[in-house]
């Protein structure tokens, strides 16, 4: 774990160059359809976990009209999104982002208080019991019928970009990663249903979500 907050408090200065690097995403608009893909709303409630330098949670207030609450354990990567979130105070059309410095594994949320969950570029990174700690968290603070919502980059194709991508995939900790990949889906089912996917257009961005269970009669 203390090697881990090292690495993000290090990696947060560079994070999103090599997010748009990796993505070829430049305008960042994988963002946008993160807010589609979550069906976000004005008057949600949306957690987004391992949250980073908060340009999700950030889209998602903007675009999405929704209050946000990003969550992350690095405070390297958290004082870029307040920073971020500074900048662009005036351009939410709701509440500003709330950042949480915790470990998501144990969110310290209530539960039932989440419309949606989201968790973006973070899942294949996290060892399996880690995942399937979140997942679980992830359940619980959503509101019945609530909405999951990961989004990841599907493997770069340029040679140097995925050596680099693998790179930083071993330096966080690769068990259970090749497992998960491509088999997500199975993953979110035992947690979750309605599961489903959707590919961003240019297929390079992935969105898999599901669904908590509606209350009985609801």
């Amino acid at each position: 774990m203390r090697f881990r907050r090292w690495y993000y408090d290090r990696f947060s200065s560079f994070y999103d160059a090599f997010i748009r690097l990796h993505s070829g995403d430049r305008g960042e608009r994988m963002r946008s359809f993160l807010v589609k893909a979550a069906r976000i709303e004005p008057g949600h409630t949306v957690v987004d976990l391992c949250t980073g330098t908060g340009s999700s949670a950030l889209r998602m207030a903007r675009e999405g009209g929704a209050f946000v609450v990003g969550v992350d354990f690095s405070p390297g990567m958290l004082r870029q999104a307040r920073r971020k979130a500074a900048e662009a105070e005036t351009a939410f059309p709701g509440p500003a982002p709330a950042w949480v410095e915790a470990d998501v594994r144990a969110l310290p949320l209530r539960s039932n208080c989440a419309d949606r969950v989201t968790c973006t570029y973070a899942m294949y990174e996290l060892p399996g019991p880690v995942r399937d700690k979140v997942l679980e968290e992830s359940l619980r603070i959503l509101k019945p019928g609530g909405l999951f919502v990961m989004m990841e980059h599907l493997p770069p194709a340029k040679p140097f970009i995925k050596l680099l991508y693998l790179i930083r995939i071993h330096l966080v900790g690769t068990r259970g990663v090749r497992a998960f990949a491509g088999r997500e889906e199975l993953t979110l089912r035992r947690f979750f249903e309605k599961v489903g996917a959707s590919t961003a257009e240019g297929g390079r961005t992935r969105a898999v979500f599901g669904y908590k269970p509606a209350l009985e009669g609801g």
